[in-house]
């Protein structure tokens, strides 16, 4: 590189070599290669101007071309100043700037992981992080799998996520076995996690085991139980009987294909949902279903995001948060616990939706894996049949020692 001052008039050029010398050497040859250029062309512009003078018959230009000749002299070569240590490379500097950036660049990454990790993927980590009982999980499902549908229950009873909503309902009994009241209420903290399909696969659980239930869609807003059954329409709803006096308790419930499954679909969207969800009129019409069934389960909207699912937290007595266990943060799951706490209701359990299989071993999650067809066999007397609602009704009978085995053990906690 090269650089000029005038103060005094100096070129000054830079050579950074690993070697002195060779920096030394080649400062000195591009320097004089400097001298020599200009040089040459003031020598031109000398010849030049006297061919010029020559030409209009000026013969005194002596003056003139001593002056240039002057200029020529004064350009010489000052001493090189050869740096004592190497400049390049600079070996120290680079290995401290290295662990300064890397330490710089790791604690950006370790923050970005973090913050996009933050999730509520380990379900092992429910009850110490959070003080809640985790009441199941359900494995992710995509198109490809068996009884990929959002009524898996009674589309696929034998598939590996069937099984999953059968220890949900497990769980969610054993919550309650001491606790009073059937009506409870299903939330998530925002929207797209599930929330639906773990209700209404739920629901079909519960009725599964004989008992009466009814899916009340809660979310006035953004309504979606009705599209998961068939011949269920949106109207008439739970809108129109807390908003219409004239309108009659029955006419809003829909019997669906599913034995002992009843719904009552959200509505029109009306201008004040929570206003609504929090009047005395749903008070009353809870207390009615309490009379024709045994499990009242409300779909509310998301917790964090309007109040109407606090509207409705405060009427039941019991409430199951699901969470997606991709996208869910640790700080929205407990920000919604936290407002469910405000509303004193008794908060059942945790569910973990979408979970990725990927993330857990052999150990963990083995009934998802195992094949539940070991269960079900070919008897020759029923010709392959099945009943109307396409679920196999055909076991194995299991030998006598083995039942003897299993009640000699006793129940498990």
């Amino acid at each position: 590189s090269a650089r000029t001052g005038s103060n005094p008039p100096v070129v000054e050029i830079v050579v950074r070599h690993e070697t002195s010398e060779v920096a030394a050497n080649t400062a000195s040859i591009v320097a004089q290669e400097f001298i020599d250029y200009v040089v040459e062309q003031r020598l031109a512009a000398i010849a030049r101007l006297q061919s010029a003078a020559a030409a209009q018959g000026i013969i005194n230009a002596q003056d003139f071309v001593t002056a240039q000749l002057s200029a020529i002299d004064s350009l010489s070569l000052l001493e090189p100043v050869i740096s004592a240590s190497a400049i390049v490379p600079a070996t120290r500097q680079n290995i401290i700037f290295g662990i300064l950036a890397g330490l710089v660049l790791a604690t950006l990454i370790a923050f970005i992981l973090e913050s996009m990790g933050d999730t509520v993927r380990f379900p092992d980590e429910i009850s110490k992080r959070f003080g809640v009982t985790l009441l199941g999980t359900v494995f992710k499902w995509s198109p490809q799998d068996a009884g990929a549908d959002e009524l898996v229950l009674w589309k696929a009873p034998t598939s590996n996520y069937a099984e999953s909503f059968r220890q949900i309902r497990a769980n969610i009994q054993f919550a309650t076995v001491n606790q009073p009241g059937k009506v409870y209420l299903v939330c998530s903290p925002g929207p797209g996690e599930g929330k639906s399909t773990i209700t209404c696969n739920m629901s079909i659980a519960l009725a599964q085991m004989g008992k009466r239930v009814v899916i009340i869609d809660g979310d006035l807003r953004r309504a979606t139980i009705h599209k998961r059954f068939k011949d269920v329409k949106r109207e008439p709803g739970l809108s129109n009987y807390l908003a219409d006096i004239t309108t009659d308790f029955n006419s809003i419930v829909h019997q669906t294909e599913i034995e002992d499954v009843s719904v009552i679909p959200s509505g029109p969207m009306p201008p004040n949902p929570a206003e609504l969800l929090g009047s005395p009129k749903m008070t009353t019409l809870l207390k009615e279903l309490d009379n024709y069934y045994d499990y009242i389960i409300i779909d509310s909207p998301p917790i964090l995001l309007v109040a109407d699912g606090s509207m409705l937290a405060s009427q039941v007595d019991g409430a199951i948060i699901v969470a997606d266990g991709t996208s869910t943060r640790s700080s929205s799951l407990r920000a919604s616990l936290n407002t469910l706490r405000n509303t004193r209701v008794n908060i059942l359990g945790v569910v973990i939706n979408k979970l990725k299989r990927a993330r857990f071993g052999y150990g963990y999650g083995y009934s998802y894996y195992y094949s539940y067809r070991g269960y079900y066999g070919t008897d020759e007397s029923t010709n392959g049949s099945v009943n109307g609602n396409g679920h196999d009704k055909r076991f194995y009978q299991l030998p006598a020692h083995w039942v003897r085995s299993v009640v000699s053990r006793g129940p498990k906690a």
